[in-house]
């Protein structure tokens, strides 16, 4: 199974959106990091022009330089500004509480700003006399300045990360719940369901999907009706021929009773009696394909299956042996089209009379704990890869007796149409061989009410 598209595109815009964060918070790093050394260099250039006026003084009256001077450096904190006034002969004439007694750089050097141990250092000569004056500034109090300043300007777009991603999250989802609704719209389309899809608002980008699916959903749905058509009506004229060769056969196979050719008169009476049958169950399914289940009713399980049981039980060889004892006295109801609910029990009744064990009872019981209807039948046990394809057309697990192959997928059919599942097992439940059929009908399809009216089955 491949990836969701949504999940794919959050990915990557997440991503695209993680990569350009740490690519914007590096370059405004590195521009923090130019302006605040900018900024402070300026406050070290600034405080030297301050010190230029009293450095005339430094020369007739040091004391008074001296006390000027701690006027704008007057703290032994080690993040403050420090300050030499340095003599020509390279020793240091005044300074500030907070600077060192050796010179900060050595006297060769001139104006300009210079990275020390631990000082950011600028020099600019005095007015005269060759003296220069050295402002200082602690390198741990720029290194602190730095931080916080590029802290500041990357930590809130690290807080703003998460929220973009939640952002990027929603915005996919929401632009991409036109997509969503049309693969739910498309997911909802099967063989009983081929209408076209409504429209929806939609990009333009899938606007030519939405057409190409409404086209072949037309043209699957024309080949459908044609094809259903063709068997329905197909098995509705084969219907009133077979019955007539039937009739005509029985006559024959009547007068021929005491001759030589009874036998295979009989034969031939019980092949058309075969064909009979298949062009039934042919009608049944195309029936069954045509959506005929959709209708719903409520209706009596019990009454149902006792008037088919009935049925059954006046055939030649069933009589007692088909069992159905009701577990509890209140209806059995379900919502469902009578007629087509009888097709589907009366298909199971047929499948365990006519490849169940001979003298083996057929149980039908009543399930209300799993809202169910089961058919269990006695026999040899059904491989498991057998057991798979019993529900398709055309499908059987032996090839003993008269059937076609397709009871068992009308009742698949029409259990699907009414919300429900058919399940085939084998062994049956509580034996060790056998085969049983069980019917689930969905919950709202299913429960107990006042006996309805009287059902008529044809």
């Amino acid at each position: 199974m491949g990836h969701s598209l949504v999940s794919r595109l959050i990915w990557l815009l997440a991503s695209a959106m993680v990569l350009l964060w740490l690519l914007g918070s590096v370059t405004a790093g590195m521009l923090t990091v130019f302006e605040v050394n900018e900024r402070l260099d300026n406050a070290l250039v600034e405080v030297a022009q301050r010190l230029l006026p009293a450095t005339e003084d430094a020369l007739t009256a040091p004391q008074v330089m001296d006390d000027k001077a701690r006027q704008l450096v007057s703290t032994m904190n080690p993040k403050a500004l420090a300050y030499q006034i340095m003599a020509p002969d390279g020793w240091v004439a005044l300074r500030s509480i907070n600077a060192p007694a050796a010179p900060f750089v050595p006297p060769a050097l001139k104006m300009g700003f210079r990275n020390m141990p631990h000082w950011r250092v600028y020099t600019q000569p005095a007015a005269a006399g060759g003296y220069l004056i050295e402002v200082g500034e602690p390198q741990i109090h720029r290194d602190e300045a730095l931080r916080r300043a590029v802290g500041l300007a990357v930590l809130p777009l690290l807080l703003f990360l998460p929220l973009s991603c939640l952002m990027i999250r929603w915005v996919v989802k929401r632009s991409m719940r036109s997509l969503i609704r049309l693969q739910r719209e498309i997911g909802q389309r099967d063989g009983s369901n081929l209408t076209c899809i409504p429209e929806l608002p939609m990009p333009s980008e899938l606007v030519p999907i939405h057409t190409a699916v409404n086209r072949l959903l037309d043209r699957l749905q024309r080949a459908l009706m044609n094809e259903r058509q063709f068997a329905a009506n197909s098995a509705h004229e084969l219907r009133t021929p077979i019955a007539a060769l039937q009739a005509q056969l029985q006559v024959l196979a009547a007068q021929l009773a005491s001759t030589a050719q009874a036998d295979r008169a009989q034969r031939i009476v019980g092949q058309v009696k075969a064909l009979s049958n298949l062009v039934e169950k042919l009608l049944q399914f195309s029936r069954a394909e045509a959506g005929l289940a959709l209708n719903r009713e409520c209706i009596d399980v019990t009454q149902l299956l006792n008037i088919l049981l009935d049925d059954f039980r006046r055939q030649h060889g069933v009589g007692q042996r088909l069992l159905f004892v009701p577990r509890r006295q209140e209806p059995f109801m379900v919502l469902a089209d009578l007629d087509v609910l009888g097709i589907a029990l009366r298909n199971l009744l047929e499948n365990a009379v006519r490849y169940g064990a001979a003298e083996a009872p057929i149980e039908v019981y009543l399930d209300e704990g799993r809202r169910c209807i089961g058919v269990r039948s006695g026999g040899e046990l059904v491989p498991s890869q057998v057991l798979a394809m019993l529900k398709q057309p055309f499908r059987r697990g032996t090839t003993q007796g008269m059937g076609g192959g397709l009871g068992l997928a009308i009742v698949e059919k029409i259990m699907l149409q009414l919300g429900g599942r058919l399940e085939l097992a084998s062994p049956a439940g509580g034996h060790a061989d056998g085969f049983e059929a069980l019917l689930y009908f969905p919950a709202q399809a299913y429960g107990t009410a006042q006996r309805p009216s009287s059902v008529a089955v044809s």
